[in-house]
């Protein structure tokens, strides 16, 4: 489960602010949310519900940090997380900003909220008590998440790497790119595939090659040399766990790599070795060409338009992702101003009877202000999204936004299944893609299209260098045959 900590915030509010939203930490802040206040004015917005009920507190804020085991949950759902814990704990009555720090490899979120609430000003109290709320609310999400548990030993695990000193340059560098235990967990996945008969048999495999497992959401592997799992999803699309099972059942169809014979040393140093990757080659190249053909393509053109039109049916496909998110992300931020007009709404009709009565004014402009500010961000809201309109304006009418509030939470919902449902095509094409373009490399490779003619097709190409082999194979057995003679 995460691991949380909390520490008040009584100074420098903006800049801690400003530090968890960083943009680099948060994927150009994509990964922040806010409640009941805006990301830039959030400094202000606290002070000024303070001020509202007369809070002598000292304490400005709160800072909660929730972190979960490396490589074990993406960024979305930690984001997820971090929401659901803040609607557990804090019950929509504090304004708070979240934001998950996506930079590291131990994925975490801070949460900063306000020590005052917004209904009746009440200061939150931070102790003992409090704190073991955040953590069991904590442990039972991480437990629907399907996430592991953090003990004391793989707390210290994640210390050890974030103070972990390297010796030389190029081993920083690989560690932080992870090159090399990815690509030899690449590696060893699609051998095992190729040995295995069944999902069970493949695990067996991977354990007798030294790899550990773990069971979860996402399968995740690590090796006798790794500190940390490594998710078999990060690899690949062709690496989660259902794409694996797939590939076991569909072996026989699975087509290897061609082999660079010029650049390769074993071929250099070894004819038997040439001979053998030569003929390798020449079946692969011919069984890649068998499945472009199945899969529609005549050419190698085509097979390049068609990996053209999937890239850009995911680019619609993040288009469209990225346009819900907005959608959510403006259904939070224009809730703060909802609750606003409500909430100041008598003080502007006192206003609209008499709008000359400067007395009234002195006295209530702060008010009259606030609404006329909040019911024009919820205009320009409006504009954006007018299939919201009838049930924005519809219930804006009445005394109070609890039905509203439901709508509106009720649609956020929609929009977070509509996502889920583009990120699982997204993820069909990144495999389909990643498949074509397996095939279109073996023939570039095979081809050397560096020197082949564009004008030259595939299947003259084939046969061309498939004569080229059956000549050196007969040279072959005529050698043979002299030195036996």
């Amino acid at each position: 489960m995460a691991v949380t900590k909390i520490h008040p915030i009584k100074t420098t509010l903006k800049k801690a602010i400003d530090y968890i939203c960083n943009g680099d930490k948060t994927n150009d802040e994509i990964y922040v949310t806010t409640h009941l206040c805006s990301r830039e004015n959030a400094h202000k917005e606290f002070e000024l519900t303070k001020k509202q009920f007369n809070s002598r507190t000292k304490t400005l804020a709160h800072h909660l940090i929730q972190s979960f085991v490396p490589e074990e949950v993406s960024f979305e759902e930690a984001h997820q997380v971090g929401i659901e814990l803040c609607e557990k704990i804090l019950e929509g009555k504090y304004e708070y900003i979240l934001a998950t720090h996506v930079d590291k490899d131990h994925i975490h979120n801070h949460i900063i909220f306000n020590s005052t609430d917004i209904n009746e000003g009440k200061v939150y109290h931070s102790y003992y008590g409090s704190y073991m709320n955040i953590r069991s609310h904590s442990d039972k999400l991480c437990k629907e998440h399907n996430l592991s548990v953090i003990d004391h030993e793989t707390q210290r695990e994640i210390n050890e790497i974030k103070r972990r000193k390297f010796v030389n340059w190029y081993d920083w560098n690989e560690d932080k790119k992870g090159n090399s235990y990815k690509s030899r967990l690449q590696f060893d996945i699609d051998r095992t595939i190729k040995q295995s008969i069944n999902w069970q048999d493949f695990l067996s495999k991977m354990e007798s090659y030294g790899y550990e497992m773990k069971f979860g959401k996402y399968i995740a592997f690590r090796s006798k040399n790794q500190q940390r799992f490594t998710r078999a999803k990060t690899i690949g699309a062709n690496y989660n766990e259902e794409r694996i099972k797939d590939r076991i059942l569909n072996k026989d169809k699975e087509i290897g790599n061609i082999i660079n014979i010029k650049n390769n040393k074993k071929a250099k140093s070894s004819k038997g070795y040439e001979h053998w990757a030569t003929k390798h080659n020449l079946k692969t190249a011919a069984s890649t060409l068998v499945e472009i053909r199945n899969k529609g393509f005549n050419s190698m053109e085509e097979l390049e338009r068609g990996l053209s039109r999937i890239s850009i049916e995911k680019n619609d496909l993040k288009r469209e992702f990225d346009k819900l998110s907005w959608e959510q992300k403006r259904i939070k931020e224009v809730v703060k101003h909802i609750q606003i007009c409500i909430s100041k709404r008598e003080h502007y009709e006192g206003y609209r009877k008499d709008p000359n009565d400067k007395i009234y004014m002195i006295m209530n402009r702060k008010d009259v202000e606030a609404y006329q500010m909040s019911y024009e961000e919820i205009n320009i809201f409006l504009k954006q999204f007018p299939h919201l309109r009838h049930v924005v304006l519809g219930e804006l009418k009445t005394k109070s936004g609890k039905n509203l509030f439901r709508k509106l939470n009720e649609r956020s919902k929609e929009l977070q299944v509509k996502q889920e449902e583009i990120a699982k095509k997204h993820n069909s094409l990144s495999a389909q893609y990643e498949e074509l373009e397996h095939l279109k490399n073996n023939m570039n490779e095979y081809l050397d299209r560096d020197k082949v003619e564009k004008k030259e097709s595939v299947i003259g190409a084939i046969n061309k260098h498939k004569r080229k082999i059956n000549k050196t194979i007969g040279q072959s057995h005529s050698i043979k045959n002299d030195m036996e003679l």
